[in-house]
This record gives structure tokens, C-alpha cells and sequence, in this order.
């Protein structure tokens, strides 16, 4: 095992502190607004806990149109605007903002991926030596999938894996039982069995940012507890088990408060929003019969989860599943080969290719099962897809075996070619990275860069020709009026058009949206407006979108 030299020590730790400064990309370079609903909605719930210590916010428009004013991502429990997730990342930024000040939240993010490249090199460091971990920190901090995540500052899936990283780090590198060897040992110190506890409260935290992933996580503490059974102490899982419901059990409390029983989520009937009879309904859901809304809420349809990974978990990113293909095949050929010489598999190995696979195979049929529309085009396939960030611990595991088979390849060359080989190979991947990261049509972070400046120069305009106290009608716009403006949405919805007549007799109303054509304008004037006592002009034109006025329309267009 080669020995870390100064500047071996402080490469990753450097390289970490740079990609923080590039993952806050946008969070430097554009203005504070979002291209998310999700977004929006935390960064709301994170200033109403700074500022009032709560995770609701009463919205008395709902007093006249229950349950319809609220932005998407926000619920409305009793006319109180809530979170539409889990409570995880409002509280734990909330509670970061309220020491620091809210400028912080937009780069917590950033940070935690950062630092998540250095805990996964130090458990790769321990397992397969020193080279590799660094190349499994290099290969995080430059992942597409990690890089492009961790630039989107209030998505949850960052902090979820950032958190369950630190928890595997506390639990397999033992970071604060390494630090007190060669000290006497006393009976009641508590630093030495810290790590199972911080481990136990970090992965705890972890199910509160998203509950969703308990399956996977209970899946693989159950492996590990299994393979490890005989030379396992009693206390490890015993104090990580009493720590992950310890530090999980206060967001029950929370879950009670704002949805009304202690299993509530802000997603409401059917996890993410899907109902039982959206489900994928195919032969695979059949087997399952009854099992199938515990099992698999989202649905179970295993030809359609490997349609989807193929297009957005390989084919996408092709050269790096071309990468992870090749290192995968390089470490089977050497298992073999171990084999037939008569010689044992390291046990880590094997353990941590068993619980990769069974990991990445539940991921890939968990949400692969589910067909996500969120994008306006259903046939685009971009960055921003959320199939990445559902699928981003699977991106996190493939580096493992990438920076093996590197940390093998590098091993054969002379000692002078070592680092020159290692920095062409890295820099040639950050390159290919950043393009796909920066460039990528659509959803890429310039292109994102350039939509929120727009958005920023666009609202604000439109803003500045409405009432303090107006209700906006949009129909995808709301991640840019709330929590400025009151919105309703959309616009050609039964249910709210029903609503405009009776809320145009307490606030101004508006329609933000894609600019009608005149057919359309006159079709709103003479048939859809007028039975609602209403009638719509236009008030300002931007790029593709326009702002209209909803007015009480004259006696005479009454019917």
C-alpha cells in the first residue's frame, strides 16, 4: 500500500474545496429563484422556520376556494400551506439558516457533496488502499449525474445521499475509533462507540430528508448485520438501530402535526403523489397482488424499469456506463482467476458487490416502474430528468469499482508516469463532465443560468403591474410568483375557473402564461369568461409568455 505523501493529503481536500465553488455555480451566477417547483417550496418552508419556528403558513384565500391556492409541492391541510414532501430538508437547512442566516441555504448543498467525496474515499481508502479511495473521491466530485445534482441547491436527493455517506462512514471507517488507538482505553468512553451512534443519527436524518428510501436502507443494514454476524459486537447495531429512531422519531411528531397522523408525508394518498389505480398494472404487479402498495408504491413493472434505466441510466451518460462496464468486467475476470489459483476472495469484496447489486436492482425496479412526466415535452429525455436523482445512489456505487480497477491500472506503470497518467485520465473525465453538465441542452446549468435571468427580469416585471395582495392563475409559473404573488393553477382547470367568480369579490385577479393567440382571446371574451361574470385583457407581452388582467366583466356580457 503506498504511503500518503503531503500532497497526496491535501489533493482531494483541494479538489473538493474547488468543485464547492463550481457546484454553487448557479447559486453565484443567477439570481435566487428556481427552476423547480420543489425548489420553491423548500426554500419557503426553510424561511418560514427561520423566521417563526414552524413548517406552515395560512393562506385565507383558502377560506373561499378550499384547497386551491398553493403552488405545486405545496399542500393545503385545512386552508395551512405545507410542505408537499418530506420534512427532512426544510427542518436541517431551517435549523443550519437560523445559526448561519438564510444567505447560507443555497450553498449547503454544494458543500455536503463536496465533502461526501472525501467520506466515500476514506471507506474506499480502508477497503481496497490508499490509491483507490483517492480515485473514488476524484470520480464522485466529477460523476455528471453527482456534479449536475449537487449544482441544484434545494433538491432533497444531495442531502439524503450526502447523509447516508457520512453514515457509512461513521459505521465501516470507524473515523473516531481510529483517532483514540494507542490511547488507554477506559470502560465509560464514549468515543469508542461514537461512530455506531453518529452513524445510527445520520442515517436517521437521512430517512427524514426522504422516507421513501427506507426499503433500500433496511435492505442493506440487514446485509451487513447478516455478513458480519460473527465477528459483529452487540452493541454496534443495537446503538445504531436506538439512534436512527431516536433521531427520526421528533419528524413523526412533526408529520402528526402538519398531516394529521404521525405516517403522513406531504405527498398525501399514494407515495409521490401516484394513486393505487395510476400503478402500473402489468403481470409483475399481479404477483405481487396485495404486497404491491407496500412494496412497490410507485408500482411494479419490470420491463418498463429496464426501458427507463436504459435510456436514462445508460445510454444517456453512455461513456461512463461504458467506464463502470469495463471495470466491472475487469473485477469479475479477476475473481475468477482468484479462484481457480485456489485463493479466497477478499470478504469486503464480496460483500460490497452483493449489496451493490441488490441496492442498484431495487432502485432501478423501484422508480423504473414509475413513469415520470416532467418535463412538457413527454419525449424529451434531458439532464433534469428526475429519474438521475432517484437513481443518483446508483451513480454514487458505480465509482467504487471504477477507482479499483484505475488504482490497478495505474499500479503497472512507473512511478514517474503515475500522476501524469492519473491527471490526463481525470481531467480528460471532468472535461467530458462539465460539458455534459454545462452544455446539455434543455436543463444543462447554462442553459438553466440564462432561463432564471430571464425568469428574474420577466417577474419581476410582471410583478411590479399587480396588487401586493392579487391572486395569479398560471400554469407552470407558480415556482416564480410564490410566495410573492397568491397563485391558483391551471388555468384550464374546471375546478378553477369554478373558483374565479367568487375570488374576484376579494382580490384582483391575473393570468400568467404562454401568450394567447387572438382565437383563443376571443373564445375566453365570448364563451368560457362571461357565464363566470368575468372577462380577460392583456397587460404586458414578454418573450413567449404574457400577463393578462381577469376583470368583473360589464352588466351587459352577463348572461
Amino acid at each position: 500500500m503506498m504511503r500518503p505523501t503531503p500532497y497526496r493529503s491535501w489533493f482531494l481536500p483541494l479538489a473538493a474545496a474547488a468543485f464547492f465553488v463550481v457546484y454553487s455555480f448557479l447559486s453565484l451566477a443567477a439570481p435566487l429563484r428556481f427552476n423547480s417547483p420543489d425548489e420553491n417550496s423548500n426554500y419557503f418552508f426553510i424561511g418560514t422556520f427561520v423566521a417563526d419556528g414552524r413548517l406552515w403558513s395560512f393562506e385565507p384565500l383558502n377560506l373561499v376556494a378550499p384547497g386551491l391556492i398553493h403552488p405545486r409541492s405545496v399542500r393545503v391541510v385545512d386552508s395551512f400551506l405545507v410542505p408537499g414532501g418530506f420534512l427532512g430538508l426544510p427542518v436541517l437547512y431551517g435549523a443550519a439558516a437560523k445559526v448561519f442566516g438564510m444567505g447560507v441555504v443555497p450553498f449547503l448543498t454544494p458543500l455536503l457533496a463536496a465533502l461526501s467525496a472525501l467520506a466515500l474515499s476514506s471507506i474506499v481508502r480502508k477497503y481496497f488502499g490508499e490509491r483507490a479511495g483517492l480515485f473514488a473521491g476524484l470520480l464522485l466530485l466529477i460523476d455528471p449525474v453527482w456534479w449536475y445534482e449537487a449544482s441544484r441547491p434545494l433538491m432533497p436527493n444531495i442531502l439524503f445521499t450526502a447523509l447516508v455517506i457520512f453514515s457509512a462512514w461513521f459505521l465501516l471507517a470507524e473515523p473516531l475509533l481510529n483517532a483514540r488507538q494507542g490511547r488507554p482505553r477506559r470502560r465509560w468512553d464514549v468515543f469508542w462507540r461514537a461512530d455506531s451512534a453518529l452513524a445510527g443519527a445520520l442515517c436517521g436524518l437521512a430517512l427524514a430528508v426522504r422516507l421513501s428510501e427506507v426499503y433500500w436502507l433496511a435492505l442493506a443494514a440487514a446485509v451487513l448485520v447478516i455478513a458480519s454476524v460473527r465477528k459483529l459486537p452487540w452493541y454496534k447495531p443495537a446503538l445504531f438501530a436506538f439512534f436512527v429512531t431516536l433521531t427520526f422519531l421528533p419528524f413523526l411528531f412533526l408529520n402528526q402535526s402538519l398531516y394529521g397522523s404521525l405516517s403522513g408525508t406531504g405527498y398525501g394518498p399514494g407515495f409521490g403523489g401516484v394513486s393505487v389505480d395510476d400503478m402500473p398494472a402489468g403481470r409483475g404487479a399481479r404477483l405481487l397482488g396485495p404486497l404491491l402498495p407496500y412494496l412497490f408504491p410507485l408500482g411494479f413493472a419490470p420491463r418498463t424499469a429496464l426501458t427507463n434505466f436504459w435510456t436514462y441510466g445508460l445510454s444517456f451518460f453512455w461513456w461512463w456506463s461504458l467506464i463502470v462496464g469495463a471495470a466491472l468486467v475487469a473485477a469479475a475476470v479477476k475473481a475468477v482467476r482468484l479462484r481457480r489459483q485456489g485463493a479466497k476472495l477478499a470478504r469486503p469484496a464480496v460483500i460490497g458487490a452483493c449489496l451493490g447489486g441488490l441496492v442498484c436492482l431495487w432502485l432501478i425496479l423501484f422508480y423504473g416502474s414509475w413513469t415520470i412526466r416532467d418535463n412538457p415535452d413527454p419525449r424529451a429525455v434531458t439532464i433534469g430528468t428526475s429519474y438521475f436523482r432517484y437513481w443518483l445512489p446508483i451513480f454514487v456505487l458505480s465509482v467504487v469499482p471504477v477507482a479499483w480497477a484505475l488504482a490497478a491500472l495505474v499500479e503497472k506503470l512507473s512511478a514517474g508516469r503515475r500522476w501524469l497518467a492519473g491527471f490526463v485520465l481525470f481531467a480528460g473525465l471532468a472535461v467530458i463532465s462539465a460539458w455534459a453538465v454545462f452544455g446539455a441542452k434543455e436543463e444543462g446549468l447554462l442553459a438553466l443560468r440564462a432561463n432564471l435571468i430571464r425568469y428574474d427580469q420577466e417577474v419581476s416585471r410582471a410583478v411590479a403591474r399587480t396588487e401586493r395582495n392579487a391572486l395569479i392563475v398560471v400554469d407552470r409559473a407558480d415556482k416564480l410568483f410564490f410566495p410573492e404573488r397568491a397563485v391558483i393553477y391551471p388555468f384550464r382547470s374546471d375546478a378553477t375557473m369554478s373558483a374565479l367568480t367568487e375570488l374576484s369579490d376579494h382580490v384582483p385577479l391575473y393570468y400568467y402564461g404562454i401568450s394567447l393567440p387572438e382565437s383563443d382571446l376571443r373564445y375566453l371574451r365570448e364563451e368560457k369568461l362571461p357565464p363566470l361574470g368575468l372577462t380577460i385583457d392583456p397587460l404586458e407581452s414578454f418573450r413567449e409568455e404574457s400577463l393578462y388582467a381577469l376583470h368583473i366583466a360589464p352588466i351587459k356580457a352577463r348572461p
